[in-house]
């Protein structure tokens, strides 16, 4: 290698300037110090949580989506943040990698070691990168700029203004950020074609940008002085942007790897049980500092990039939750209100007590309550945020303390509560009736079998599978798929009750956790190897959230994972062609939540004739069809209707036959095919129904 093959680092600058150099490298430091005591003791206000646990998973999840970027490349403008992304990364590696052959270098030879790699073919090498990345970061930034600014998205439209405080990072937003990075990026380059021009070296070719930037400086008749001067104006520019990422929108560029170490390690969509009824003075959060400090986080680390909205059912139909904005909004009331926390603990608990905060309330005037009771818990705000911000636990907390302290909650709602509590089911039918679908059947039950041990399953029918007219005729077919399979299984009959879902969804903990604790008794008494059952919501509890409640000892599966196991095994053999286009929506606790969506597509192509297809929105990016959340119990606010939303994506495939794996799902798009009067040329049915009548089984 040729060691004259390099430049001089420094070179033409006064020794001025870099001592300005590093007094701003100091004050950056204290900068960071400052900031990051800030938002600690901020973040500290939060109750506690436990988020220590498998420190080394954490470590690498943390390094392989917040460096890898993965959780941000997703949708099909993130090029463009990748592209400055990758390039930012690359040259701050490139100026470190100046920094240890200027002055590291010259510590190194102080202990004897040779640090000294900046020439040759290494040098070529590390220009054309330079370069390339100042192109990448230019045209990432205005290509970003431009979306922001010149062609906003309705998914980066403002949160709303009276709810933003009047502070630096508002101020400075995102123009701000974006403005520093487009001018680090032009005058880094400028700054290397200046050089160019002013020493002509005989290496230029490497340099493909600066080498021209040089020709048309020289042309100008820029000279050394020009380099110089440009050098200052080029470090002020670096520091400006540093100090921009404390301060500024930039912060989740150092929050988001924090936040995504911090993440939730357990089952998705499992919401936290309270376990102190006996002793809690109060349920459910009402208060900023009653969420936890990873709540608190999570505020803190939005970076308002809109994604949780895109595929959002109550923000694409204009409904009052908005999730960037309720987390911003909060994150506003928090910094609002954390002087007066922090003072209150600084003067004890007694001033703390004395003290009343007569700011906006968090939930009625903050977050409003409309904006509360809309989320359906789909699960799509945390599937699509790349900094691991967990949104439904937050909105549910609220929804708890409307329920349990304030009995506040949609007028609706009254009466699933009082079925629950009452009958079992939230419509309150007699629990007496809940085997009645099964007559004529001849299903055993639990009850009646010698020994449970005898059975392959035990078949968790639910209340919509036992109670509602149309998915009746789901759980039926189901029924005649598993006799005709060999499948030994029996049912509970009147022993089993709701498992509570819509009433924890709703906010209502305490119903919730006595219909859990019910259920497991009776299940614990028979000691089933295996539940399946038609419907997501029961299966996500029994599976997911139930282990809070006591001992678990069953596997659970779903009605679309058991017929596939079925047909797998040659047990099942539909054969009979139905020849019909297909079209399946998958239902978010399943696909979502527990990502599954592979066995009902397998079980559907298992029929002969059936043309099954999908639309953009499925499997993990599925849309909600409206009843989640505990929102089937209540009415939907708003002029567009989720259900219609989500049926017209589905109708944009053409299908013949909308499939459903969900009772919930069933029902909802069964009522936006009925509201467009398309009885006639569609229609919609369960999974289970359909490979039913494949392997003739009577589906009526």
């Amino acid at each position: 290698m040729n060691e004259q093959v390099t430049r001089q680092i420094l070179w033409n600058v006064p020794l001025a300037f870099i001592v300005i150099m590093y007094a701003l490298l100091a004050l950056l430091f204290a900068a960071f110090i400052y900031a990051g005591t800030y938002w600690y003791r901020r973040i500290s206000l939060g109750t506690s949580e436990d988020r220590f646990d498998q420190l080394a998973r954490r470590a690498w999840l943390a390094l392989r989506d917040a460096v890898g970027q993965g959780f941000v490349v997703r949708e099909n403008w993130d090029w463009m943040h990748y592209c400055f992304y990758t390039a930012f990364i690359g040259l701050t590696i490139g100026t470190t990698i100046v920094l240890i052959n200027s002055d590291i270098r010259e510590l190194a030879a102080l202990f004897g070691f040779r640090l000294y790699f900046y020439y040759g073919e290494f040098y070529l090498f590390f220009k054309a990168f330079m370069d390339t990345f100042f192109l990448m970061l230019i045209g990432g930034v205005c290509a970003a700029a431009a979306r922001r600014f010149v062609r906003r998205p309705r998914e980066l439209a403002a949160p709303p203004a009276d709810k933003m405080l009047d502070n630096l990072e508002n101020y400075l937003g995102y123009w701000y950020p974006l403005l520093m990075l487009v001018l680090v990026g032009i005058t880094g380059l400028m700054l290397e074609g200046a050089r160019i021009n002013a020493t002509h070296p005989s290496f230029t070719e490497w340099a493909y940008v600066g080498r021209r930037l040089g020709q048309i400086e020289g042309a100008l008749g820029a000279g050394p002085t020009f380099h110089r001067w440009l050098w200052l104006v080029h470090v002020l520019l670096v520091y400006g942007l540093l100090f921009a990422f404390p301060f500024s929108k930039l912060r989740h560029f150092l929050f988001g790897p924090i936040n995504l170490f911090f993440r939730n390690l357990g089952p998705r969509g499992r919401l936290r049980p309270i376990k102190d009824f006996e002793t809690a003075e109060t349920f459910g959060v009402s208060q900023v500092e009653q969420y936890t400090w990873k709540q608190l986080l999570d505020m803190s680390t939005c970076l308002e990039c809109g994604r949780c909205t895109i595929n959002c059912p109550t923000a694409t139909t204009d409904k009052a939750l908005n999730p960037k904005n309720l987390v911003i909004v909060q994150r506003e009331h928090l910094l609002a209100k954390a002087p007066f926390l922090l003072a209150a603990r600084a003067n004890g608990k007694e001033a703390a007590e004395a003290r009343v905060w007569e700011g906006r309330d968090m939930i009625t005037e903050v977050a409003t309550e409309q904006a509360v009771w809309d989320c359906t818990n789909c699960g799509w705000c945390e599937e699509g945020c790349p900094v691991g911000i967990e949104h439904i636990q937050r909105i549910d907390d609220m929804r708890r303390h409307l329920v349990l302290m304030e009995s506040r909650f949609p007028q609706e709602a009254t009466a699933a509560f009082k079925g629950i509590e009452v009958q079992g089911n939230p419509w309150g039918i007699a629990q007496e009736k809940r085997d009645e679908w099964a007559q004529g059947l001849d299903i055993p039950q639990m009850a009646e079998l010698e020994d449970p041990a005898d059975i392959d399953v035990m078949y968790w029918v639910g209340c919509a599978g036992a109670y509602d007219e149309r998915n009746q005729r789901v759980s039926r077919a189901f029924a005649g798929l598993m006799k005709q399979a060999g499948v030994r299984f029996a049912i509970l009959g009147k022993e089993e009750m709701c498992t509570g879902d819509p009433a924890r969804r709703l906010g209502n903990e305490y119903l919730y956790a006595t219909m859990a604790a019910q259920n497991l008794e009776t299940i614990n008494r028979y000691k089933p190897r295996r539940i399946v059952t038609q419907c997501p919501h029961c299966y996500h509890n029994l599976k997911k959230e139930y282990p809070d409640f006591g001992e678990v000892g069953y596997e659970v599966v779903h009605e679309a994972e058991f017929i596939d196991e079925l047909i797998k095994a040659g047990r099942l053999r539909p054969h009979k062609a139905l020849n019909r286009r297909v079209t399946y929506h998958d239902p978010c606790f399943m696909a979502r939540h527990d990502r599954k969506w592979n066995s009902a597509r397998r079980a559907l192509d298992a029929i002969p004739g059936a043309e099954v297809t999908d639309v953009g929105r499925s499997k993990n990016r599925t849309y909600c069809c409206g009843a989640g959340g505990g929102c089937m119990w209540k009415e939907e606010v708003g002029h567009r209707r989720i259900n219609a939303e989500r049926f017209d994506q589905l109708t944009a495939a053409k299908p013949q036959t909308v499939a459903t794996g969900c009772p919930f799902c069933m029902t909802m798009m069964t009522d936006a095919m009925k509201a467009k009067s398309l009885e006639e040329t569609m229609e919609v049915r369960d999974l289970c129904e359909l490979v039913a009548e494949a392997s003739g089984v009577p589906t009526k």
